[in-house]
């Protein structure tokens, strides 16, 4: 550059240099605004491209946010799901519960109310051993006495406290073993007098009250009578009881004659049959041998009518 203060040089550049850089410069602006063209044109798709990348951004937020809201929506649905199962099992273990709790409160309620029938029928059993206690100091022999004996006889003991047992026994002792002689005296006489039906009651009684018969023929007496008023079943016991415990005696046989028909009106003739092959094998020439032979006939016999029961015959009086 020169100096603006130096003098101009008054000489005039040639034409042709002057077109060169003229042509120079229109080139360089030309190039200049093509550039600004290009420039611009890249400024206009970089704006296109962050317009498109924004659009994408935006629909990209918007697919996110469709995913976070379905995710939502997912884990709410099976949260409450979930929840309904949940809430389903614990219905059904309360339910379960519930039944349980009641099948043991019904199990409960039948335990009380057999405790309270027990207590119950404790109380009622002691009251009426208290009665009884009461009779058996109260009471003279008779009828009386023989009922309240025969109460305290059949008390349960098993409703009784062992104080409560023990006062009944030791109060009843002595009077069981009063009422029993007094039994067993009646009883007597009514045999002796052929007073089946006393005789059958009277001696029935003395074998209940007194656990241990001393006298053997008690037993073929009440047998006997028993036989007389037709109580088959009832002299079943008495007379196996008198033939456990006698010899080979005639009165044995005509024990065994009576047994056996008493088994008979029972409906058992085989040990029917059993008893009279025993009785008459202790006398066969006995006067009661023709009618236990005719008894085995009968026995034997598949068309005979089983059961007729013989005429009365008066018990033989024993020595």
């Amino acid at each position: 550059m020169t100096d603006e203060t130096s003098p101009r040089s008054v000489s005039h550049p040639e034409p042709a240099a002057q077109d060169g850089d003229i042509s120079l410069l229109r080139k360089e602006v030309i190039e200049a605004r093509n550039l600004v063209i290009k420039t611009d044109n890249l400024l206009k798709n970089l704006h296109a491209e962050l317009k498109q990348m924004g659009r994408k951004h935006e629909e990209q937020e918007k697919r996110h946010w469709m995913t976070s809201v379905t995710a939502y929506i997912g884990f709410a649905v099976i949260a409450g799901v979930g929840a309904i199962a949940f809430a389903s099992a614990e219905v059904r273990t309360a339910r379960s519960d519930a039944q349980t709790n009641e099948a043991r409160a019904a199990a409960l309620a039948k335990d009380a109310e057999k405790i309270k029938a027990t207590e119950q029928a404790r109380r009622e059993t002691s009251e009426k051993a208290l009665r009884v206690y009461d009779l058996l100091g109260s009471e003279k022999e008779g009828p009386g006495l023989n009922q309240a004996m025969t109460q305290a006889m059949h008390l349960d003991r098993n409703q009784l406290s062992a104080l409560e047992g023990k006062a009944i026994d030791d109060r009843a002792a002595g009077m069981k073993r009063q009422l029993a002689e007094a039994a067993r005296s009646s009883g007597e006489s009514a045999y002796r007098r052929q007073d089946w039906k006393t005789a059958s009651q009277d001696l029935g009684r003395y074998v209940e009250l007194e656990p241990k018969v001393g006298d053997n023929m008690i037993w073929f007496h009440l047998g006997s009578a028993r036989m007389q008023t037709r109580e088959y079943q009832g002299a079943v016991q008495p007379l196996e009881s008198f033939l456990k415990g006698t010899g080979g005696t005639k009165t044995a046989q005509y024990a065994g004659l009576m047994l056996g028909q008493a088994y008979e009106e029972v409906g058992n003739p085989t040990r029917a049959r059993e008893v009279y092959e025993r009785a008459v094998s202790l006398y066969p020439g006995s006067e009661f041998a023709p009618q236990i032979r005719n008894r085995l006939k009968k026995l034997a016999s598949a068309t005979a009518p089983l059961g007729t029961a013989p005429a009365t015959a008066s018990a033989p009086k024993p020595q």
